[in-house]
Order: structure tokens, then sequence, then C-alpha cells
């Protein structure tokens, strides 16, 4: 199957699980280099360790779940996947995301108790991609749940993608573990803030990761969990990219260098990996743009991408990625 007919079968509903499953497929044609820098400790002493991820302390009552895909061997995990954190108030807790199995939030929400005294009240998710959303059941305990809170076109993507179809395929395991949405954010709203007591948490709703992305700030000190609308050194995935959205979009996630930004994939990023980001997000833009000009296919633009080194080490979950970032810019030229 070409790029071109798997990101359209990606979009139809009948597509979707092995779309998902191509998606998750990707890590096992990662690089060994790849592989390493996933496995790779960050920069900070961790305040809990699993094969699958590290809980990062940002600040004072704020935790990052950094995850780590492959171990130093090579092995896959799954658990996890995304990055997430943990934001404690004198009243309330706030998790970011759901991750991609029950096992991932189950981990987060024993995190949360053991750090904070209590377990999560509240659970952002920043976009429906599977990854992301797929665990949510698991930060229930008993009868008692927290809220989830998404924007109203996450949740009904997440309707859409992954709770419409029941037509015997496997898709049914994923709708035994996904938990719809509890507090939706309407269209027509700037965005919301959560009060955690003695801190609050701003959600905005933007767009360029996917058509329905979700940035939460927490002030004092700053700290920004941007979802995947930034990556850090990992290229980024275009698959359901507004990529004009996109840089407008990073430019609100990165825009005070004084944040702490923990990023969708890979570790936190410095003030010079930020800028590195940003470069590369140029870089293929230029390059979609002079290749559209003059005439080239997706492919031919592909063959001939690369980062230049000045940028750092962009390592890819899987080989075609700069087809799949490419393509998402010829969508709209």
């Amino acid at each position: 199957m070409s790029h071109h007919q798997h990101d359209e079968f990606c979009r139809d509903r009948r597509g979707l699980l092995s779309c998902g499953a191509y998606l998750l497929a990707a890590f096992g044609t990662a690089s060994a280099a790849t592989r390493r820098a996933f496995a790779a400790p960050g920069d900070a002493d961790p305040a809990a360790v699993a094969s699958f991820a590290r809980l990062e302390r940002v600040a004072d009552g704020v935790w990052a779940v950094i995850s780590t895909p492959y171990s130093p061997t090579g092995e896959r995990e799954r658990t996890t996947l995304s990055n997430g954190g943990i934001v404690a108030g004198r009243d309330a807790v706030l998790v970011i995301e759901g991750f991609n199995t029950p096992e991932g939030a189950a981990w987060l929400s024993d995190q949360a108790l053991r750090l904070t005294g209590r377990r999560p009240t509240h659970v952002a998710v920043t976009h429906y991609h599977f990854d992301h959303v797929g665990g949510l059941s698991g930060y229930a305990q008993g009868a008692a749940s927290p809220e989830i809170v998404t924007t109203e076109r996450t949740r009904s993507l997440m309707l859409e993608r992954y709770l419409s179809l029941d037509d015997g395929r496997p898709l049914r395991k994923a709708k035994q573990r996904i938990a719809l949405p509890t507090l939706v954010l309407p269209p027509d709203r700037d965005g919301a803030e959560l009060d955690l007591g003695g801190r609050k948490a701003r959600l905005r709703p933007v767009s360029g990761h996917t058509d329905s992305d979700l940035i939460i700030e927490i002030d004092d000190p700053h700290v920004v969990f941007a979802g995947d609308l930034v990556w850090n050194g990992l290229f980024p995935n275009y698959v359901d990219a507004e990529p004009v959205s996109l840089r407008k979009s990073v430019q609100v996630a990165l825009g005070d260098s004084r944040a702490a930004v923990v990023p969708g994939h890979g570790n936190m990023l410095s003030l010079s990996q930020r800028r590195d980001y940003v470069a590369v997000l140029d870089l293929v833009e230029r390059a979609a743009r002079d290749a559209h000009r003059a005439g080239k296919t997706v492919q031919e633009a592909a063959a001939s991408f690369a980062v230049p080194d000045s940028l750092g080490t962009w390592r890819m979950f899987s080989p075609n990625y700069y087809e799949v970032a490419i393509g998402a810019w010829y969508r709209v030229l």
C-alpha cells in the first residue's frame, strides 16, 4: 500500500483498526539508534522509574511522565507510549493523558497517590490519538473515576474513530478500555481553567498535530504540557497534521522561554532544543513548498529531504515519516 493509499485508509472509519496497527507497528521499524534514544535517561533525578516510563519532578507539585517505549536492549514497551504528567493542588490532582493502555494510566494513578496523597481527580487529554486515550479506563477505582476533560472535537473523534465500529473485528478490545470524556470544552470558548486549590491549570484548545489539540499550562512556575504539538529528538508525526496551524500552535506552546516544556514524545526540551524543533518544522515547510513548486511528487520530495546535523539528531519511528510530513503540506498547497 502506498503512503497516499494508507493515508486515505486511515481517514476512513473502516480502515481505522489497520491505521492504528500501522502507527504502532512503526515502533517495530525504528532503528537501533532510535531505540537507544528512547531508552536514554533525562537530566532530572526521576521520582519513579518503570520499564516503560520515568517520572521526573519539574517543579513543586508538578511531575512529567517521560515514556521510554524501548528498553536499553531494544524490547518494545507500549504501556504508556506518550508523555504526560501530574499537577497537584491543595484540593485536586490533575493528570495529563490517558496513555496507550489501562495499565499505564493505573501506574500514573498509583504514582499520584504516592506523591500527593490522593488519586487523580481530573484527567486532561491533549488529543484523540490512541496512545493518549487508549488507557483512560485505567484511572477508574471501583465506582470512583476522575473527570476526563477534552475538547468537544476530540470527544467526537474518539466516538467516530474508536467506538463506532462493531463488525466483529478486534476493535472491540479497544472499545472495552476507552473511557469517554465527562467534561467537554465547547468550541466557542478560548479554553478553561481548572482550580486545583492554590494552583490553576489553563486548558488552551488549538490545532496542528490534529484538528483538535489541547495545551495545558501551569503558572508559578510556568510549565507547559504541549502534547504532540512538540517533539524532542524524534521527527514529528504529521499523519493527521494541519501544518499551517501546527506552526502557529507551536509558537503558543513555546512562547515563554522561561517555561518548562513537556513534549508529547522525547525528553524535556532545553532552549536550544526548542529552537532546533522550530527550525525542523520550518525546514519541512520550505522543502515541501519548493518541491511542490517544482512539480515533484511527494515521494521525490521526501527522498531528497534531510535534517542537517546543525539541528541535532532527529530519529524516526518509521522510515516514511519524511514522506508523511511532505504529504501533509501537499494537502494544503
